[in-house]
């Protein structure tokens, strides 16, 4: 009988009742000693990561079929990958990928089967790449050298290209297997200057880059050699920074920890790979510039406040979206339909600004205020981010924005994206 892979597993897990058993039959003459106790030896070990970054196929299972392990991926599907390290018994390991599905037929087809040698206490990662339809299919098992000692209030972040296309992106390439700088900022700088990574290649990851934690990075991805358009933008894993009573969690928040960011392609349309994800567009009502920020209004509300009586507010018109922006500092948007090409493209938002007026308007508004005049309230809700070049002001054109927040970064399937591992977990700060 087989059990995980291993025929020998279920016959080893039977071995301490078979035991037990003969040492009641023959414990009248002492032949046995319930009492003894034998310490194995730890297994050296290494540590490694699994991904799926195969866009045209269905669900993956990582299995070691040599040895009965605890290094084992299931249910991946395309742009997941255990988080987090997990350990591998060094040695030569034997190491096969499945489809993972409840049909037995197709659970049994092997995609790929490689076999590596794994040195104690190194850290590895193993992504299946490259198309299961067209192929080939690759195993990437990158030996990496030890994630960097990072100093105190830093993390370390480097750049793995698995894109072999860039299709999909906004704004669309001419090139789409232009090879990517990667500019690594905070939600108010643009990029500039020298960038994190430089031609980055299909496969290729680059050195470690060093930064100051923070809650607000993010990663821009420009063609070679430029600083815009940005070809594709993600929030970085922003994590949780330790405390006396709290663990971290690993992410630019985090002092400590050290961080890969995956690029990965579109998922293939009609394949078995996720598809869609898109979110959902927003309408801008007007969107004007001052120098290099631009302000958007996304719509209003205007309603009648404590009226008298007791009765709840009325609400007497609503324009745009009439209600929230739907966003939040640091959120990353993709603006297009403007004329103007500085407006549209990946952007930060850099300050919610939403604004409310009474009727009479005075500067000095606030809602207590309208409420308390019995006043008529009208909130516009706007928000800012920054942009290079000199448009005009206010754009033109039937503006429109999608919003990635930074818990669904990689959950649009049209286009290409950015997924991350954890390489090293920041040092604990609780006993």
């Amino acid at each position: 009988m087989k059990h995980g892979n291993h025929p020998f597993a279920f016959e080893r897990a039977m071995t301490p009742f078979r035991s037990s058993l003969v040492c009641v039959l023959v414990a009248a003459v002492g032949a046995c000693h319930g009492d003894a106790v034998t310490n194995s030896p730890n297994p050296a070990l290494a540590a490694i990561t699994f991904a799926n970054a195969v866009p045209d196929t269905n669900k993956m299972a990582f299995r070691v079929v040599d040895i009965v392990s605890n290094a084992v991926l299931v249910g991946a599907t395309f742009r997941s990958g255990n988080l987090f390290p997990m350990a591998i018994e060094a040695g030569t390991r034997h190491i096969r990928v499945f489809f993972d599905t409840s049909d037995v037929v197709w659970a049994q087809k092997v995609l790929l089967d490689t076999t590596y040698t794994f040195t104690a206490d190194q850290h590895y990662s193993f992504t299946v790449t490259g198309f299961a339809r067209s192929g080939p299919l690759r195993a990437l098992i990158v030996a990496d050298a030890a994630p960097p000692t990072v100093p105190a209030g830093k993390f370390a972040i480097r750049i793995l290209n698995l894109a072999p296309s860039f299709a999909g992106a906004v704004p669309a390439l001419a090139d789409t297997t232009v090879l990517p700088d990667a500019f690594v900022r905070r939600q108010t700088a643009l990029p500039g200057g020298s960038p994190e990574a430089a031609n980055v290649g299909y496969l290729a990851a680059s050195p470690y880059a060093l930064l100051d934690t923070g809650r607000t990075y993010r990663v821009a991805l420009t063609a070679t050699g430029t600083t815009g358009p940005v070809i594709l933008q993600a929030p970085v894993l922003i994590g949780v920074a330790g405390t006396a009573t709290l663990n971290p969690i690993a992410g630019s928040a985090a002092s400590g920890s050290v961080l890969t960011a995956v690029i990965v392609p579109r998922s293939v349309t009609g394949s078995t790979a996720p598809q869609g994800g898109r979110p959902g567009s927003k309408a801008v009502e007007f969107a004007t510039r001052s120098n290099d920020t631009v302000t958007v209004q996304s719509g209003s509300v205007t309603i009648v406040t404590n009226r008298s009586g007791g009765k709840a507010d009325t609400t007497i018109a609503n324009t745009g979206t009439g209600t929230s922006a739907g966003v939040t500092a640091s959120d990353n948007i993709l603006v297009t339909g403007a004329t103007q090409p500085e407006y549209n493209g990946w952007q930060t938002v850099i300050q919610v600004a939403d604004s409310v007026s009474c009727n009479p308007v005075s500067p000095t508004d606030t809602p207590t205020k309208c409420a308390a005049a019995n006043d008529t309230a009208t909130t516009r809700f706007r928000f800012r981010y920054r942009i290079t070049g000199v448009p005009v002001s206010p754009a033109t054109g039937t503006v429109i924005y999608r919003v990635y927040p930074v818990s669904a970064s990689a959950a649009d399937f049209t286009i290409p994206y950015i997924m991350y591992l954890v390489d090293r977990r920041p040092p604990d700060t609780t006993p």
